[in-house]
């Protein structure tokens, strides 16, 4: 099993974001943080639960966060210029 890791943003806007996309993504989350988030109220302090027991290994900062987003942004790009391509190369007439 791989380890995953969360970034924790500062902004309790930011964090409510991450939340939101964590519950759609992985229903079985979705289910325990209910209580939590009725309790605390705070984004942030439920995303910090989830790495206080073990859901995630752990937590991104936020420079690491920017680096893994912008390599992402970057292997999307890549990805979305050789289809291109390929669609140019098959619109070539034979």
């Amino acid at each position: 099993m791989i380890p995953e890791f969360i970034h924790i943003p500062s902004d309790e806007g930011e964090a409510a974001a991450v939340l939101s996309y964590i519950v759609e993504a992985r229903p079985e989350i979705g289910a325990r943080t209910q209580l939590k988030q009725f309790a605390s109220g705070s984004a942030r302090a439920i995303l910090k639960s989830l790495v206080n027991d073990g859901t995630f290994a752990g937590r991104l900062s936020d420079y690491d966060a920017r680096c893994f987003h912008e390599e992402i942004s970057r292997y999307e790009a890549e990805g979305q210029e050789r289809v291109d391509a390929e669609v140019d190369r098959r619109a070539q007439p034979v």
